[in-house]
C-alpha cells in the first residue's frame, strides 16, 4: 500500500472513529441515526477510492466502485427509513415526507 492509498485509507478510518464515538455518546437510537450518515456517505467512498487505487482499473476496481457508489446514494435513505420507523414506534411525530 503506497502513501496515496494509505492516506484515503486512513482518512475513512478517522470518519469512522468519529461516528463511532457520536453514536456511543447519543441517548436515543434517534440521536444515534445521525452518526451513521457520515460512516455511508463519507467513509465508504473513501474506502473505495483506496482501494480502486489499490486494485487499479480492472474487475476488481470496478466491483468495489460499484459497491462504495451503492452504498453511498443508498445509505442516506436506509437511515431516514430506519429514522421514521423508530420516531412512530416512540410515538414522535416527524410529519409527512414532501412529494
Amino acid at each position: 500500500m503506497n502513501g496515496v492509498e494509505a492516506f484515503f485509507a486512513g482518512l475513512a478510518v478517522l470518519v469512522v472513529a468519529y461516528a463511532s464515538i457520536g453514536a456511543l455518546m447519543a441517548r436515543s437510537p434517534l440521536a444515534k441515526l445521525h452518526f451513521l450518515a457520515p460512516a455511508t456517505t463519507i467513509a465508504v467512498p473513501l474506502f473505495g477510492i483506496a482501494a480502486l487505487i489499490y486494485f487499479g482499473i480492472g474487475l476488481a476496481g470496478a466491483a468495489v466502485a460499484v459497491v462504495a457508489l451503492v452504498v453511498a446514494f443508498t445509505g442516506p435513505s436506509l437511515t431516514t427509513a430506519i429514522g421514521r420507523a423508530l420516531a412512530a414506534e416512540q410515538g414522535i411525530d416527524v410529519g409527512e415526507p414532501p412529494e
